[in-house]
């Protein structure tokens, strides 16, 4: 599948992932894809902890439940150290950001579904736990985590505005 294919079919599956094994060939190659992005001032604040097995998974998912990371076969945890910083200028969203994307279009040309997953570790003590669970330094902070599998049926899937409503030309 090229990236124009897998721009266009990706979605946020949030519904049931089947039983399937994610080898660890693939999930090692979608990591690869999420930490070669581009990060600001050449920083590399993105460091990806893989959960390889259901039985990673399911120890975050006894911190945070979505039913998108309730039956995944595996995921990918993304973290940024707070301590990278280039002229008192912190990358780190945009970093996270860029990385994430990347592993979600790499899942879909390899034939998975996947989720940014992002809001249950806006709470501290979930973010606190998780972390714990994963054993991370204190200067790391965990943004999002990205199930990925084969899924359980279709998935559903949100309406997009047409193109034609969200790009003009500026001709200055």
């Amino acid at each position: 599948m090229d990236v124009f294919q897998a721009i266009e079919t990706r979605y946020s599956h949030k519904e049931k992932f089947l039983p399937h094994p994610v080898s660890k060939e693939h999930l090692e190659k979608i990591a690869f894809a999420g930490l070669t992005t581009p990060s600001g001032a050449n920083a590399q604040s993105v460091y990806a902890i893989l959960l390889p097995d259901r039985e990673s998974v399911q120890k975050l998912c006894d911190i945070v439940y979505h039913p998108g990371l309730a039956t995944a076969p595996v995921a990918i945890a993304l973290f940024t150290d707070s301590k990278t910083q280039v002229m008192d200028v912190n990358f780190e969203l945009q970093d996270y950001s860029a990385s994430c994307q990347n592993i979600l279009l790499a899942a879909t040309a390899l034939g998975y579904s996947s989720l940014w997953l992002d809001y249950p570790f806006f709470n501290e003590g979930n973010q606190k736990s998780a972390c714990a669970l994963m054993k991370v330094p204190d200067n790391f902070h965990l943004h999002v985590v990205v199930p990925i599998g084969i899924p359980d049926g279709e998935g559903s899937r949100r309406e997009k505005r047409p193109i034609s409503e969200r790009f003009h030309y500026f001709n200055g």
